[in-house]
């Protein structure tokens, strides 16, 4: 196994995988670094707009949150985390009962915390990294 900063450079065939531990070359890694930005930009910025939260503040924890999470997971399962869909319904609701900023950001923030404490990826077999 490699370090957190080093990966072996592959050139795999059309479809198949790249291991944690491994990287594309440089043309294919920035390729496939600016695809993901735009990807992660469009979900990044426009969920806290239309969630009615600052932008700024969702790319700022989402850089942070990334690299925590590289770290506690010495980069073995390769990821970006960022702002969800998910709660957007939940976010309109409270905006419509006259709840500001504050009740929405604490509400994500104990659902988080709910999450932190009954998530389990024993339970969740292969796929239970997704749910980090």
């Amino acid at each position: 196994m490699s370090t957190m900063f080093s990966w072996r450079e592959v050139t795999p065939a059309p479809g198949e995988p790249v291991a944690p531990d491994e990287r594309l070359p440089w043309g294919r890694t920035i390729g496939l670094g600016a695809q993901h930005v735009v990807a992660m930009f469009g979900a990044t910025f426009v969920f806290p707009v239309v969630m009615g939260l600052d932008p700024n503040l969702a790319i700022l924890f989402s850089g942070i949150c990334t690299i925590l999470f590289l770290l506690i997971t010495s980069n073995r399962v390769p990821s970006y985390l960022g702002t969800s869909a998910s709660f957007v319904a939940s976010v309109l609701a409270i905006r419509a009962q006259g709840g500001d900023s504050a009740d929405v950001t604490g509400s994500i923030l104990v659902a988080g915390l709910v999450l932190a404490l009954v998530w389990d990826p024993s339970l969740m077999g292969p796929l239970g990294a997704i749910g980090v």
